[in-house]
């Protein structure tokens, strides 16, 4: 129950404008008490789900996406609510950034141990910040799929051996295809071809239901990366060895800032 202190008469007013008890004349007023269980709006459970889904958000990400028709002091008013009350949590992302995880109330709002809460490791803050800027920051908006719901399309990929956690839908004129999302890491263009050619498309020839998108060609693979000048040196060596899987190349340069071990003010 929300509670709050009236300065002047001795008195405790609720929130419904019961008296409850009264306080001795000299006692300093009180701050407003947060309710223990406050309601979250709609709003919020999409936040929340997004956050899912991503691992991590940002204000700039929420905006876009949920509050377009509002101005930044929204986005401020919303999350600092449910961090408040442990749905969310905020770390720094780089120099004058942040981004959200999920609280330890938000993880059991969406069905998940508490123990998936809280800060990313370095290496995971560079891969998701780069799958959700690939999603939600560029002029074509893409979904991420949720491991769940990529391996009840494909059985055949739940040994725990094959990575489930970086598809998307492909939205390609009027078909879908499948995406998969790889955030390089500043390596040499030779290492993002080998990359791609061996550890990304030819370990999933060999699961039967992928080798069969990739051979009819309804596999995509998503490369983001930092600059444009690389966008470029991978677009030209990936001309030079075709075959049926499709690419997208695309520039996040927020990435360089968040190379593990860097730190640019």
């Amino acid at each position: 129950m929300l509670t709050r202190w009236l300065a002047g008469p001795a008195r405790r007013v609720r929130r419904d404008g019961g008296v409850t008890a009264d306080r001795s004349p000299g006692d300093p007023p009180l701050m407003l008490r947060p309710r223990r269980n406050p309601r979250l709006q709609e709003r919020d459970y999409e936040i929340l789900e997004h956050v899912r889904r991503y691992r991590l958000t940002t204000p700039e990400v929420l905006h876009q996406l949920f509050f377009d028709d509002s101005d930044r002091n929204a986005v401020t008013k919303v999350t600092s609510r449910l961090c408040l009350h442990e749905f969310l949590k905020s770390h720094p992302l780089y120099a004058g950034y942040s981004y959200y995880s999920l609280g330890r109330r938000g993880a059991k709002v969406v069905g998940l141990s508490p123990i998936k809460a809280g800060p990313l490791g370095p290496q995971a803050k560079y891969r998701e910040y780069g799958t959700l800027a690939f999603c939600c920051r560029q002029p074509v908006r893409r979904e991420r799929l949720l491991a769940s719901e990529f391996l009840k399309r494909h059985p055949d990929c739940s040994s725990g051996r094959h990575e489930a956690g970086h598809y998307y839908d492909d939205h390609h004129e009027s078909h879908v295809r499948l995406g998969f999302i790889w955030v390089e890491g500043a390596g040499d263009v030779n290492h993002v071809i080998h990359k791609v050619r061996h550890e990304i498309i030819d370990e999933r020839r060999s699961i039967p239901s992928l080798r069969m998108m990739i051979d009819e060609g309804r596999f995509v693979v998503a490369i983001v990366t930092l600059h444009e000048e690389k966008k470029t040196e991978i677009i030209n060596a990936l001309k030079q060895r075709q075959g049926p899987v499709s690419f997208r190349v695309v520039v996040v340069p927020e990435l360089r800032h968040l190379l593990p071990g860097v730190w640019h003010e």
